[in-house]
């Protein structure tokens, strides 16, 4: 086996000459270097403006790891699972040290490390310090363990979501342990604003050796299998700090394993958390416990108003009138040690500053101080005649989150619409049937590792399968039925606050919300068709019932017939809305790449009103395939 040398030997300029060699991309067509210089310079802008306003609000940090460019280079199209991780902040592939150099993208790593040095020097102008968010230890390419075999630690990808296996760097291993101490260093040479890493562990391209939780199962180097996990944990977080502070740069670091979901193992068991704990010095922990007392990490994170739930729609703010909101991590005296805002993206920045500015210091312990102190910003925002309709708009949407977070295993519409392609997918009844031209818009970008079978199956997401069955469908239904009127509520009260703006503005942005709250109706309308028809699908199929081929006169169309062909006609229809609905404004409605190569699975492309109506014509085009399903009706 190929041994790294305790010092690196291998010139950077050589390393960096084979990395471009080793992972060349396509030449970039004529002005692509200019529009994505500008499109790096267009964010500088923006995250200037950001850095403005959280100052503004008593911010003392800000994440510079958030909306880097994809890192598109570890993209596969043999292989779905990078999609899961090629959006994080790796260390090891953004600041590499020359034994990596040669298998990541060194023009890529170029690219993003000057983006953020310059965000770094914006933090500088308003005496703000820098937090990298990211997931370590992170997956390195296969070819770097083929060279290094003796650095391979765990494999990390989840198996029923992969069709490759994806490995993490033994973090036991001294030569691991020094590439992280010299990438650290790298990092804080150019970036010594960042004082905080909150890294995340075991989701998502990242896991330690031996962890109970890893996707494949426990697993990692056999050399290091009896190593107590409080000793991997803390050497490895040990060891980026003291990287740190050797170059003169004090930090800090949260590591957070993933929350484990019913059926999931926890990465660490109360025990080994407890001893992990013991062995941290101060400034380091794990799942917010300090070491080496356990004391209360001082994350420092707030934010304004929610709306996740509701994406790929964009611009919809719901601030929340549930308790546990603000500035969290306080310091034990009470005064904030840290306050990091999250003023979302460029479609709700503007409201969460108002939000905040408007909440800031105001009394928000118990509900009735919650909807006063919200009630007075509302009327700040429509006027006193209209702020009711506001916190009812606003309660409305808040009991919509409520209810989709009971269809969450992964935002519905997020892994519905995005991840499996409803919104832009025919529904037909034997969709293998499709030709490569009908499948061009939706199949590529499916979220699906196992094969035609299970792509062919609408509610079949990433091998979950969490809402199949007749039972499933029941319970999906009465969930979408419980939030259509609501949303239907809160639609008719934006429009009633749009009519009696004062200002062609103010009209104009609430007419937009109004349209993004439409969008957000046909989602989950088309989200119902899916499961619904899925359900009849299955249970049609599973029957084996035989058409007749010649019906005698008087034969009506069955209920399931009937049904499953009134679902694709309700579909067709809500897709016809949707796409008048998107082509009815320049505003950006739903979350899209803004070029058709920047098109991803965990992204929409900016052809999002040409897919539906391809989309439409092919259901239309495949009304005769329900007929090998059922008898015609003869009336």
């Amino acid at each position: 086996m190929k041994k790294i040398p305790p010092f690196p030997l291998v010139p950077v300029l050589v390393s960096a000459l084979l990395a471009v060699s080793l992972h060349a991309q396509p030449a970039m067509p004529p002005g692509a270097a200019d529009a994505t210089a500008g499109r790096d310079a267009a964010d500088l802008v923006e995250f200037d403006r950001k850095a403005a306003l959280s100052k503004e609000l008593g911010a003392t940090h800000m994440v510079i790891t958030e909306g880097i460019p994809l890192a598109t280079w570890e993209l596969d199209e043999a292989d779905p699972y990078p999609a899961w991780y090629v959006h994080h902040a790796s260390l090891l592939k953004i600041f590499p040290p020359p034994e990596v150099q040669p298998y990541v993208n060194t023009e890529y790593a170029a690219r993003v490390s000057a983006i953020l040095e310059k965000r770094c020097e914006i933090l500088r102008k308003y005496g703000l310090k820098a937090v990298w968010n990211a997931n370590e230890p992170a997956v390195l390419p296969e070819a770097f363990f083929t060279e290094y075999p003796e650095l391979r630690g765990p494999r990390i990808d989840q198996p029923n979501r992969s069709r490759k296996a994806h490995f993490a760097p033994s973090v036991d291993e001294p030569a691991t342990l020094r590439m992280y101490r010299e990438s650290m260093q790298l990092l804080l040479k150019h970036c010594p604003e960042v004082e905080l890493f909150n890294w995340v562990t075991t989701d998502a391209g990242s896991g330690f050796d031996w962890a109970p939780s890893l996707y494949p199962g426990i697993n990692g180097n056999s050399n290091y299998k009896d190593r107590p996990m409080a000793d991997r944990v803390s050497g490895f977080l040990i060891n980026a700090q003291q990287a740190a502070s050797d170059a003169g740069h004090p930090i800090e670091i949260n590591l957070n394993p993933i929350a484990p979901r019913q059926w999931m193992i926890p990465t660490f068991s109360p025990e080994v958390l407890q001893a992990i704990v013991r062995l941290l010095p101060r400034g380091l922990a794990v799942e917010g416990r300090e070491g080496p007392d356990g004391r209360s990490f001082a994350g420092g994170g707030t934010g304004g108003a929610g709306g996740q739930a509701f994406y790929p729609v964009v611009g919809i703010v719901v601030p929340s009138m549930d308790g546990g909101g603000g500035r969290s991590g306080e310091a034990a005296e009470g005064a904030p040690a840290r306050v990091v805002i999250d003023l979302g993206d460029p479609t709700t920045v503007d409201f969460n500053y108002r939000l905040l500015k408007a909440t800031r210091g105001a009394p928000m312990r118990t509900l009735l101080e919650r909807v006063t102190t919200l009630r007075a910003f509302a009327a700040g925002e429509v006027g006193e005649e209209q702020a009711d309709n506001l916190m009812e708009v606003w309660s409305e949407l808040n009991d919509v989150e409520r209810n989709l977070n009971i269809l969450n295993f992964g935002g519905m519409l997020r892994f519905g619409h995005v991840l499996n392609r409803w919104v832009t997918r025919p529904m037909v009844p034997f969709p293998e049937e499709l030709t490569a031209a009908e499948q061009k818009d939706y199949r590529q970008f499916l979220f699906q590792a196992k094969g035609d079978e299970q792509a062919a199956d609408l509610v079949d997401i990433q091998a979950m399968r969490m809402y199949e069955g007749w039972g499933a469908k029941l319970l999906f239904q009465r969930t979408i039925e419980l939030c259509m009127p609501q949303m239907r509520a809160a639609l008719g009260r934006v429009e009633r606050i749009r009519d009696t703006a004062k200002d062609d503005a103010a009209r104009k942005q609430w007419d937009l919300t109004g349209k993004r709250l439409q969008a957000v109706i046909y989602l989950l309308q088309s989200a119902d068709d899916m499961v619904a028809y899925q359900a009849q699908l299955d249970r049609v199929k599973s029957l084996g019932a035989k058409p007749e081929a010649d019906p005698v006169l008087g034969v009506q169309s069955g209920w399931d017939r009937t049904d499953l062909m009134e679902i694709a006609r309700k579909e067709i229809d809500t897709m016809v809305n949707l796409k008048r609905l998107l082509e009815s404004t320049n505003d950006p409605i739903l979350d899209l790449a803004p070029t058709p190569a920047e098109e991803t699975i965990m992204r929409l492309g900016p052809n999002v009103a040409a897919q539906l109506k391809h989309k439409i014509d092919i259901m239309n085009a495949h009304w005769r395939d329900y007929d090998a399903l059922f008898t015609e009706p003869n009336p």
